[in-house]
């Protein structure tokens, strides 16, 4: 017996660039000293009025069956925020609510694409892009972000080169996981114009919102006049350090959240209740997240003092999110090997560049991922490993 077409679809080589990971998560469960920095995580406890509004939803009997597009109440809360966030008007008739992120974009992916369809994303392209693209059956086209000693950024005359009589969509993060780029409003809006321009879909994840240091957030969803070809995802994952929650969220015209509606019936039949009551707290709550970036802009910061001793490696410091790129190709070997022989001599796990496009075979990916001393223990770990190269 034989699995069906969809699981070679999204079990390509880029899903494979957890195992490092997973590997040191053994380790440390054998009581190795390992220094995690190769997943996504917050490393701090959510906060502790939103486990209380959870306790209190718990109690209050909010165990049933949800709306399928999410409560009404949460759904609201979600264009207060967004109106913060972007302006204009924006109404829960534009949301819908789904466990996390990660299934907001799979979801959209099978809502807007299909067999013979081409979807455009950014290299360094996070890890689960082409699964979600594929799994839709739409062919993955990749456009390498250029850069320069600032770091990653927007070239839009490469995308509109990309752009075929069967592009559908584009899909873009920022800030970005994993190259810390934040693209400029500018930018964005040029982007947008042309997204409707030639009917296309402009899909904008926008998990780490919250973590921009230099610049502030800039999103196409500004824009308002481009925004019935716009699809933004979010979640609370990254601003409130809730990735164990799974709540996340989509706006979109309302045409793609009828369609949630059709899928969310035939696959997860709504999100819990009660993580959606503790959702509308953190909603309410911006000041968590402000803490949390300024933790991430100081970390990030003693990471790379440490980092630049090397006369090896080479990075940009990432102007957003909470993970850096660095070039490992003056080693002489590549980013999978680095980061297995990282485990195993020095403890410290990050992730390897293959799983973030072709063109990252000579990196890795390291997050800002617990408190100074230890990230200055990591750095200095990486560092000597890499000169004994």
């Amino acid at each position: 017996m034989k699995t069906s077409k969809l699981i070679e679809k999204i079990s390509g080589r880029a899903s494979k660039a957890w195992i490092v990971g997973d590997k040191a998560f053994d380790m440390i469960d054998h009581g190795v000293d390992v220094i995690h920095l190769g997943i996504g995580d917050p490393d701090f406890d959510t906060p502790s009025h939103i486990i209380n509004s959870l306790e209190k939803a718990l109690s209050s009997g909010k165990t049933h069956y949800s709306p399928l597009l999410g409560e009404t109440a949460l759904r609201e809360e979600i264009a207060i925020h967004a109106k913060k966030l972007y302006g204009g008007e924006i109404s829960k008739e534009n949301i819908a609510v789904l466990p996390g992120a990660q299934a907001a974009l799979f979801s959209s992916f099978l809502c807007i694409a299909e067999t013979g369809d081409e979807v455009i994303a950014l290299e360094p392209t996070y890890a689960t892009y082409p699964a979600v693209i594929r799994g839709s059956g739409a062919k993955l086209i990749t456009v390498k972000l250029n850069r320069n000693e600032k770091g990653y950024y927007l070239d839009l005359n490469d995308i509109e080169r990309a752009i075929t009589s069967n592009t559908k969509a584009i899909l873009i993060n920022s800030p970005s996981n994993p190259s810390g780029a934040v693209f400029i409003q500018k930018d964005l809006n040029k982007l947008a114009d042309i997204c409707k321009e030639r009917g296309i879909w402009l899909i904008s994840d926008e998990v780490y919102w919250s973590l921009c240091y230099e610049n502030d957030h800039a999103s196409a969803f500004t824009q308002l006049h481009t925004r019935e070809n716009v699809i933004v995802l979010n979640s609370l994952s990254k601003s409130h350090a809730m990735t164990g929650w799974r709540i996340g969220w989509i706006i979109a015209p309302e045409e793609i959240i009828e369609a949630m509606l059709f899928l969310s019936q035939a696959q997860y039949f709504g999100v819990s209740q009660f993580v959606q009551m503790a959702a509308i707290e953190a909603l309410r709550d911006f000041e968590n997240p402000r803490k949390f970036k300024e933790i991430f802009r100081e970390r990030r910061d003693a990471f790379i003092k440490e980092l630049n001793k090397s006369n090896v490696l080479n990075s940009n410091t990432p102007q957003g999110g909470m993970f850096l790129l660095i070039d490992i190709e003056k080693t002489g070997i590549d980013g999978q090997i680095f980061a297995e022989r990282l485990l195993e001599e020095e403890h410290v796990a990050v992730v390897p560049g293959f799983g973030f496009g072709d063109s990252m075979q000579y990196s890795i990916r390291v997050g800002f991922l617990d408190e100074i001393p230890r990230l200055t223990e990591a750095a200095q770990r990486i560092v000597r490993f890499a000169e004994s190269l």
